[in-house]
């Protein structure tokens, strides 16, 4: 059990300084291609900090542990909702042009619904992973076609050309990975310890390990007040989970979807999606009063996830 807890702060600590190199990579390279902040955080940001969730998700339904899968990518997308941008806005309220990221926003909305809508007969088949496979690959062409920046207000530019900027992303991606696959081992062996079950294991202490790149990405942004790589970073991520991490393994082998998953779960994550676009609209960004109440709303989902073990709901 002391192993296990040294080991969960050793990830904590590999996942703090990889977000640090792929955010201040991210950002350079930003300004050297010139290319917007936001397309980085919908594109390279978000597809590293996916890579634990389909990893993980990946080893877990290779070996037989569907619902940790599928409750590590619904619960790593609630959670970036719930907590990283909540937690992000409350430090650094999080401002952003509703008419920038509206289409973002309806685009994941749509990705979701879509996502949800495969599930809908309790199975994820190797043709509903097709389907989000192709998704991902327009959503990926659409970022190519994206306009470069124009005029707006950039991070300060350091010196040095691409190959240190890419050397900066990619090492902290290599950090990003090997400090989930930390946390997670030692938090799931901990958990199994006291005897949690594989539900509540991938929604809860599983998806927060691999979003912790996420978080990490997001409050180090927060700090630099580079709002558009925070909202980015989420949007892109809940994208990469629900289309590239949830297309491919279906493709591997098809996935159950457990009845509390399709009725409680998915429309939660539906809904803190939903909820937004009228935030953003009216806030211009996200408030910290608004941090608040779903950092509050994730608190509740947690507490219920872990509560349903004693209710025996599957």
């Amino acid at each position: 059990m002391i192993l296990s807890v040294v080991l969960l702060l050793a990830g904590m600590l590999l996942i703090y300084l990889g977000a640090e190199g792929l955010v201040w990579g991210g950002s350079q390279m930003a300004l050297k291609l010139r290319i917007a902040p936001i397309v980085i955080g919908l594109s390279v940001v978000a597809f590293g900090t996916s890579l634990p969730e389909f990893t993980v998700s990946l080893y877990s339904v290779l070996n037989g542990v569907n619902d940790i899968a599928l409750g590590n990518i619904i619960g790593s997308n609630i959670a970036n909702v719930s907590l990283i941008l909540a937690s992000s806005a409350v430090i650094f309220p999080v401002a952003v042009s509703y008419l920038k990221v509206r289409q973002d926003i309806l685009l994941v909305i749509g990705i979701t619904i879509l996502f949800i809508a495969l599930g809908l007969d309790g199975r994820l088949s190797r043709l509903d992973g097709g389907v989000l496979v192709i998704g991902i690959c327009l959503y990926l062409y659409r970022l190519a076609i994206s306009p470069t920046i124009t005029g707006e207000v950039s991070p300060t530019q350091h010196p040095g050309g691409p190959a240190r900027f890419i050397a900066a992303i990619l090492s902290g991606l290599g950090a990003l990975v090997m400090g989930t696959f930390l946390f997670t081992d030692s938090a799931v062996a901990i958990a199994r310890y006291y005897h949690v079950s594989d539900l509540v294991i991938g929604a809860t202490i599983v998806a927060l390990g691999t979003s912790l790149p996420e978080l990490a990405t997001s409050l180090v942004a927060a700090f630099r007040k580079q709002s558009e790589i925070v909202l980015g970073n989420i949007l892109g991520s809940n994208v990469f989970n629900l289309m590239a991490v949830m297309g491919i393994i279906p493709l591997v082998q098809p996935i159950d979807v457990p009845s509390n998953a399709l009725y409680i779960q998915m429309p939660l994550m539906l809904g803190l999606t939903v909820v937004l676009l009228p935030m953003i609209k009216y806030q211009q960004g996200v408030k910290r009063y608004s941090g608040l109440v779903l950092l509050a709303v994730y608190a509740a989902f947690t507490i219920y996830m872990f509560n349903l073990d004693g209710l025996g709901v599957n």
